[in-house]
């Protein structure tokens, strides 16, 4: 008789006279632990990334080259005032792995450059490139992009251009693309600054 009383008691509540107050956190419950098994599906599917790395000084990327991008995880690594670029580098290297979360990979790597084109800002921007590439090349899909202003002297220019050509030379049996955006000036045909590199 008191496992009854007890059923009966619960029901009592559940379906009591004002049936919209138990009910009402019940849907919110739901909504929330359906956003949250989405989330957890989303990233264990593979969702794709784009890092933007800001030099001290560099530039947003053009908005050509960011449409280029679609993935649903965006992250931003800005260079602080004091910070070397090789000490930036390092930063951005340890935090590859993390960055996005379990399951989701890096698709697009953006390095926004400075007006810098000496040793050690090319090394720099060799190592944050090459190791984005190493991890993108786990998929065999990825591009990355050096970008910089439409302002930028020859020597910026030319840096970039052979860095790009670098690069792509290192990656290209892994499908990867390597570009070079020097915002509105880059055209289809303005090589060597507006350098592409893809795998046929």
């Amino acid at each position: 008789m008191r496992k009854k009383a007890v059923i009966s008691s619960r029901s009592t509540r559940t379906s009591g006279s004002r049936p919209s107050a138990p009910r009402s956190p019940a849907p919110a419950v739901s909504a929330r632990a359906n956003a949250a098994s989405t989330a957890s599906a989303s990233a264990l599917s593979g969702e794709g990334g784009l890092l933007v790395v800001v030099e001290l000084g560099g530039e947003w990327p053009s908005q050509a080259t960011l449409a280029t991008a679609t993935p649903a995880l965006r992250r931003v690594l800005a260079q602080t005032e004091g910070e070397t670029p090789a000490a930036f580098a390092e930063r951005v290297a340890s935090g590859l792995d993390s960055l996005f979360g379990r399951g989701a990979q890096l698709e697009t790597v953006v390095v926004a450059c400075n007006e810098r084109a000496d040793d050690a800002a090319e090394a720099a921007r060799r190592k944050t490139l090459s190791l984005a590439l190493g991890s993108m090349a786990k998929n065999k899909a990825g591009r990355a992009y050096l970008a910089a202003s439409a302002r930028s002297g020859g020597r910026l220019r030319h840096a970039l251009s052979a860095l790009a050509q670098g690069l792509f030379d290192e990656w290209r049996t892994a499908g990867l693309d390597v570009s070079v955006d020097f915002g509105e000036d880059c055209r289809p045909g303005a090589a060597p600054f507006a350098f592409t590199a893809r795998v046929a």
